[in-house]
Order: structure tokens, then sequence, then C-alpha cells
């Protein structure tokens, strides 16, 4: 239920969150690059990482900037 306010115009660094398209599925996850490879870390225990291979698409739609919570 939270709102993400993404900015499109900003280069994706390591350790940032960014809204991302995998294989043709939407997910946001925190970026980690390290010696090459790119890591899709979840915040949430509930979900698993994505490792990113050689034979997956990764298009990174924009940066997460700003969150904002709703409350009921």
């Amino acid at each position: 239920g939270d709102l993400l306010l993404v900015d499109r115009s900003l280069a994706p660094k390591d350790s940032d969150i960014a809204i991302c398209i995998v294989d043709g599925e939407f997910t946001v996850k925190r970026l980690h690059k390290y010696k090459g490879n790119i890591t899709l870390k979840a915040e949430n225990p509930e979900f698993e990482d994505i490792k990113v291979g050689g034979t997956d698409e990764l298009i990174i739609w924009g940066v997460v900037t700003s969150v904002i919570h709703q409350y009921d």
C-alpha cells in the first residue's frame, strides 16, 4: 500500500532501491553490484533475492527516491 517516488533520470548505483524488470516481470528490489554480478535483494525476508544471470533480461526502470506510507 506504499507509494514510491521514482526518478527515471538517475543512474542506478550499488545499494539503490530500484524498479526493475527481469524477464518481463516488474519487481522492486535493492541493487547489489559486485565484481560484475548483479543481485536484486529483497527487503522483505519472505521474498527471495534474484541473481541476474547472463541469460536474464534486466531493465532498470528507475531509482526509488522516496516512500510514502499510507495509513488506514
